[in-house]
């Protein structure tokens, strides 16, 4: 990745001198950053909180996990895309929101040929494509919390799904505030630190939406039957 910014005629066929690494290295090379750091986390919390025995009243889970799988799917992918925000320079360009220099729709969009290209390499397609999978995310977000909200779940189930709320509000508020200032390092390093802080509440959600483990549920009912008796 970093040896594709390091070439010399592209050097110099950039406005500056200044060099800019492949999108599509970049991308690679966050996914599996991404990917390294979510197998570690996962293990971690397996370590510090193996599967236990929870209150057997409590309902099946299932449909909110499914749910928080899809939500880590979304965060992904949207952080993915911004790796080619990154990579293709495209936070220097229409810096307003909502609106992209006053339209919905940016000028340049998909106009690249073969199409693909416009998901990787257009300017206006590629930041489109952000703001749009980012809004997503966060709708996506505050409906599960909002469902969750009549639901009894564990204590911290409840403060997994608040924090994931709060996490994702904050990093497309600081996505914003980056994208009108036009990227100063401090709001674009603190904006790439937002999406591994929201990936890790969100797999720490999933982590917490783990079905009892089979031996602590017959523990469970034991103890049931033994406080009836």
């Amino acid at each position: 990745m970093v040896r594709s910014g390091l070439d010399s005629k592209q050097v110099e066929a950039i406005d500056g001198g200044i060099p800019t690494v492949s999108p599509y290295r970049l991308a690679a090379h966050l996914t599996c950053a991404f990917g390294i750091f979510s197998v570690l986390l996962h293990t971690s919390l397996g370590i510090l909180q193996p599967r236990v025995a929870e209150a057997v009243a409590l309902p099946s889970l299932r449909p909110l996990q499914q749910r928080v799988r899809g939500l880590a799917l979304l965060v992904g992918v949207t952080a993915i895309s911004g790796a080619f925000v990154a990579g293709r320079q495209a936070g220097f360009a229409f810096n307003t929101f909502p609106l992209m220099e006053g339209r919905l729709v940016p000028e340049g969009y998909m106009e690249l040929r073969p199409l693909y290209r416009n998901f990787f390499e257009s300017v206006p397609s590629v930041q489109l494509h952000h703001r749009a999978l980012a809004l997503t995310t966060l709708a996506s977000v505050s409906g599960v919390w909002v469902w969750v909200q009549a639901m009894p779940l564990p204590p911290q189930l409840r403060l997994a799904t608040d924090l994931l709320l709060l996490a994702a509000w904050g990093q497309v508020g600081l996505g914003v505030a980056t994208l009108v200032n036009c990227v100063p390092v401090h709001l674009g390093s603190a904006h790439q630190a937002g999406a591994l802080s929201l990936f890790s509440v969100v797999l720490f959600t999933l982590h917490s939406c783990r079905a009892p483990a089979q031996a602590g549920k017959l523990a469970a009912r034991i103890g049931q039957r033994v406080a009836v008796a």
